[in-house]
């Protein structure tokens, strides 16, 4: 392989990457998939390795995927940290759109193996809505985090928590980050830290990230094998209960308020079309079996 193949290759890898980013960025929108999509995943999670001498091996892949995911992270944090300034409801209610138009998505993905859902599931259902509805009563619907304030030891541990938790929704199909994110409170500090470079920030949430990605695999995999519909069903009551937390508190029936509705709507639609060319394919694989 010349010095140009090799250079148009990793071009491509960055570009994967950024897209990758992106997704991760965005609520919602799931980056694994993304990564499915642009057919690096399967690469992705086995070039994620304690083993250093794989890892090694691996980092001409993983460079500039990873120089790709932060450009992408970060032009998109941008963005997000102007419109959440400048049209919080519309944004809000966007995403807010994005989060309960992954439901269908993440309901496939739970009944993947099995068509309907066992009732023993309905407990970690209830455990996770239980989860969120005891937040938003034990919350006063602001921020987890004091906006200019100096970083407390609570706040790292928090960081680095939802760092590892991120990574880990990463590696689950269907599921993102960000929106787990959105769904605790932290989305908009790690937004604004990253569109700040907010390094204190960035470095706890990487921390936690870093962690989380060399664990992630294995964990996701043994808990997937043996507590598949429990993980999903886990995740979806997450979702349902974050409803109420993310809908805007200054939401009003004037031109913003309208603007974000259609939003609304719009970002429900975004996952459901995105995930219409898998189903379409998983179901031609089905046929061809038959």
């Amino acid at each position: 392989m010349n010095f140009f193949t090799k250079a148009k290759d990793s071009i491509f890898l960055v570009l994967k990457g950024a897209a990758v980013g992106i997704g991760n960025a965005i609520p919602g929108v799931s980056g694994g998939t993304i990564a499915v999509v642009t057919k690096i995943f399967d690469r992705l999670i086995e070039a994620i390795t304690p083993n250093i001498k794989k890892l090694i091996k691996n980092l001409p892949f993983l460079i500039p995927v990873g120089i790709g995911m932060v450009i992408g992270i970060f032009l998109t944090a941008v963005a997000l940290d102007y419109l959440f300034e400048t049209y919080n409801v519309p944004t809000q209610l966007f995403f807010m759109g994005l989060i309960v138009g992954s439901l269908p998505t993440v309901m496939h993905e739970c009944k993947k193996e099995r068509s309907r859902i066992s009732p023993i599931n309905l407990i970690p259902f209830i455990i996770g809505l239980a989860f969120m509805i005891f937040l938003l009563f034990a919350s006063d619907g602001g921020s987890m985090f004091t906006e200019g304030a100096a970083l407390t030891l609570r706040d790292v541990l928090v960081y680095i928590v939802m760092g590892f938790i991120a990574a880990v929704a990463m590696i689950i199909p269907g599921v993102s980050g960000s929106m787990i994110m959105k769904i605790f409170g932290v989305y908009d500090s790690i937004i604004g830290a990253v569109s700040g470079l907010e390094f204190p920030v960035l470095l706890s949430f990487g921390a936690g990230a870093v962690i989380g990605i060399f664990a992630a695999a294995g964990i996701i995999n043994a808990l997937m094998k043996r507590f598949r519909q429990g993980v999903y069903s886990f995740i979806i009551g997450l979702i349902v209960g974050s409803v109420p937390h993310i809908f805007p508190a200054g939401f009003r029936f004037d031109a913003q308020g309208i603007v974000g509705i259609v939003l609304l709507l719009v970002g429900a639609a975004i996952p459901i079309l995105m995930e219409l060319p898998s189903r379409k394919k998983e179901k031609k694989s089905q046929a061809a079996d038959l």
